[in-house]
């Protein structure tokens, strides 16, 4: 049986369990005691980012993080950050009720849509995302990292 319920303090063993996961399974270094702090602190005040987790069996399973956001023009949406199922449970309808979910949350907040990034070539979420009907939208991505941050600032000051 699948149960999902909002990240709360005494779920961050679970929590970090399933981000070390994603992490692993995307081959991205571990985090930092200080970054996984910082991520722990965040989500314990409930502060920027929501965080929802599923089990199966009491065990952890997948987890999403979102965001409320307000796009140009189109009323509130619902930003999926992260959705991460575990390689042990992909293919038992664990993604597809952490999707139901969100969506039931983005009804209850009136947004009007729900918005996800995925990498180009991540085949297997785009083939997920495209089993349960989502749309592939015509966007660009860009990123600053924190390494251009200084030339960033440098090249705003004083400058319309």
């Amino acid at each position: 049986m699948i149960q999902i319920r909002p990240y709360a303090p005494a779920g961050a063993d679970d929590f970090l369990t399933l981000n070390r996961a994603l992490l692993v399974h995307y081959d991205i270094p571990p985090a930092t005691s200080a970054e996984e702090t910082k991520l722990m602190s965040l989500l314990d005040q409930g502060r920027y980012l929501s965080c929802e987790i599923a089990y199966v069996s009491e065990t952890p399973a997948a987890f999403a993080t979102w965001a409320l956001v307000f796009p140009a023009g189109a009323g509130m949406a619902l930003f999926m950050k992260e959705l991460f199922v575990a390689p042990a449970f992909q293919g038992q309808g664990v993604g597809r009720a952490m999707m139901a979910h969100l969506t039931q949350i983005a009804i209850r907040e009136g947004c009007k849509r729900i918005d996800w990034q995925t990498d180009a070539d991540n085949l297997g979420a785009r083939t997920f995302y495209n089993n349960i009907g989502a749309s592939v939208i015509d966007k660009v991505s860009y990123r600053v990292t924190a390494s251009e941050y200084d030339r960033l600032l440098k090249d705003g000051v004083g400058k319309d």
